[in-house]
């Protein structure tokens, strides 16, 4: 653990609803997120819920990207994910490594929720379950060095803040008064959000309120807090504040219990049953259920490196390091998803104004900027930024107009429009999620036949769960896919000696590409490792498949094949060093081929 603090022993912490929702958001976010070397999409969580059984009416709803302040429906979708039973398919693979990805993040979920909302644990226990989300997240983050893959950086950094404060806090319990209670549900910002909606609701139809509003009416809202302590059942607190208690019978919803409250909790929170370093050491040994991430903890330990720690997982502070151009983040709850991520909301340009573009090409009389806070700003852009209001007008409800909504609000005349599945005949042949396909890439000025396994398909820009082969020649359908590496097979892989190439369970960078760029493969299966099958691959079926490909490819996909660097992994390379490769590629200057 990070022992740094502040003056005092003060130490940062962060709301753990605001935590729990933007782990939702994580899951939802357009580039996805990476776990055991596995690209997970929305689409491939969808596929996983409905092979699961769930509705296709509660899938819809818990996948819902709208509403991202919502904490039940965080909840819901979470433990959903923990849900998931085991799955060891030897017919799909990829399938069963997602899967295992899955039940992973559905672990380190549960030990991140259930000391908050289950009312049986006690202190103890509280803090075993967070030491043991802290030490996995800590694993999955460096397992292949995964990095902003995983997660953006400020979410990682926020959920160790806040578990590290519930340790501190309670050490402080300790030293203060030892035989006290300790509620970890009393963290946070819930009681003041909940202080600022009563007053909010006595202020009236306001959409803020003034000064002179907050001084005569903050007394009030403590008199009301006061009376809704002594009659509970008056309580009717925010929908979008409300998490489900749960018992330690098997995780079922506590029923008698509407709100977690202090006086709700039936664990025993006494601090001085709670030891910090037991507790701790507890939850490190949770990890040990989970083998590769205790693993990356055993090798982690046998370096004794003094420098990483929980906020300094390579070595160096991550809280005050700079952060890259794409490590940004996505899942806080006022991200704008349209807004081009890849720059500040202060470096964004707002609108190109004609008169920069002419100012440009003239010989400039006075200058078209001027200085905020030490900063150069276009005049044309800070007009632009100001008056955006009037070109694009709010709501007319007060309310409405304080959270941004738009007047005219877009409704969709058909439901079934938004719909993800597209019902299809599975006898028919198609190119299905998790499951592998062949392709092309760019490197070195040549193409290359690649393997990948499907992560994305999206048909109209809808996400589907599979596309016909007939249909893909269709230029509105898209494939994503995670590269495969493949490598030389031998006798043990395959007795019959009739495929020459083998997945070798590592993966690569995920790639967009057009469907007519897509042929679906049927590879032979492998069952040298019990537990554990493996693609087979033979050459001449993987040339014939480029050659087909190459016959589709037109002047127009040019642009569109993605390029990769070079490295020890691709393009394949058989025994002796050669590509493996169905003809030689180079592109002219003219991106023509020849």
């Amino acid at each position: 653990m990070n022992l740094e603090v502040g003056d005092d022993d003060i130490t940062a912490d962060k709301d753990y609803k605001h935590v729990f929702k933007r782990c939702r958001n994580l899951t939802l976010r357009k580039r996805g997120f990476q776990i055991h070397g596995i690209h997970i999409t929305l689409s491939i969580i969808r596929s996983h819920f409905q092979s699961n059984q769930v509705s296709k009416c509660h899938i819809d709803s818990i996948l819902k990207p709208d509403d991202k302040q919502d904490v039940k429906l965080a909840y819901d979708l979470l433990c959903e994910i923990w849900r998931l039973p085991h799955v060891d398919d030897e017919k799909r693979p990829g399938f069963s490594d997602t899967r295992q990805a899955f039940r992973t993040l559905g672990v380190f979920f549960q030990h991140l929720l259930l000391p908050y909302i289950c009312i049986d644990l006690s202190l103890s226990e509280q803090l075993i379950h967070l030491s043991a989300a802290a030490h996995i997240l800590l694993a999955m983050l460096r397992e292949d060095n995964a990095g902003t893959m995983l997660m953006p950086t400020q979410l990682y950094i926020d959920i160790h803040l806040m578990i590290k404060n519930v340790y501190f806090c309670v050490a402080k319990a300790k030293v203060d008064n030892p035989d006290t209670n300790f509620y970890l549900i009393l963290l946070g910002t819930d009681r003041l959000e909940e202080l600022f909606g009563i007053l909010r609701t006595m202020v009236g139809t306001d959409a803020s309120l003034d000064i002179l509003q907050l001084v005569l009416r903050l007394g009030g809202t403590t008199e009301v807090s006061g009376i809704l302590a002594q009659h509970p059942e008056w309580d009717r607190s925010p929908r979008r504040l409300n998490l489900p208690a749960l018992s330690k019978d098997g995780l079922d919803v506590h029923k008698g219990v509407d709100h977690i409250k202090p006086s709700s909790w039936r664990g025993d929170v006494a601090v001085s049953s709670a030891n910090l370093k037991t507790c701790w050491l507890a939850g490190r040994q949770e990890v040990k259920s989970l083998a590769r991430l205790n693993t990356v903890l055993e090798k982690l330990e046998e370096e004794e490196n003094p420098e990483v720690n929980m906020l300094q997982p390579f070595g160096k502070d991550i809280v005050r390091a700079r952060r890259d151009t794409d490590d940004y983040d996505d899942t806080a709850e006022d991200f704008d998803d349209g807004a081009d991520p890849m720059q500040s909301k202060e470096s964004q340009p707002v609108e190109v104004c004609l008169e920069e573009a002419a100012a440009e090409n003239e010989v400039i009389k006075h200058d078209p900027c001027f200085e905020i806070d030490g900063q150069k700003v276009w005049k044309g852009r800070y007009l632009s930024e100001r008056f955006k209001d009037l070109r694009n007008p709010g709501s007319r409800d007060r309310l409405k107009r304080y959270a941004d909504v738009p007047r005219y609000a877009i409704k969709h005349s058909n439901p079934e429009a938004l719909t993800t599945v597209i019902d299809s005949d599975d006898s028919l042949p198609s190119v299905k999620l998790n499951h592998p396909i062949a392709s092309v890439l760019k490197c070195e000025s040549r193409l290359f036949i690649c393997i990948g396994e499907v992560n994305n398909l999206t048909l109209d820009s809808k996400h589907v769960d599979q596309i016909l082969i007939d249909v893909l020649l269709e230029p509105l359908a898209v494939v994503g896919f995670q590269l495969l590496y493949i490598v030389p097979a031998d006798c043990d892989d395959d007795p019959s000696l009739q495929n020459d190439w083998r997945w070798s369970f590592r993966r690569g960078t995920s790639y967009q590409v057009p469907g007519r760029l897509v042929e679906p493969v049927n590879p032979s299966i492998s069952i040298k490792e019990a537990g554990r099958p493996c693609y087979l691959f033979e050459s001449r079926i993987l040339q014939s498949m480029g050659s087909l490909l190459l016959e589709r490819l037109g002047r127009e996909d040019v642009p569109r094949i993605p390029i990769v660097p070079q490295s020890s992994h691709f393009p394949y390379r058989e025994a002796n060093g050669m590509y493996l490769t169905f003809v030689q590629f180079i592109y002219c200057p003219d991106t023509t081929c020849i």
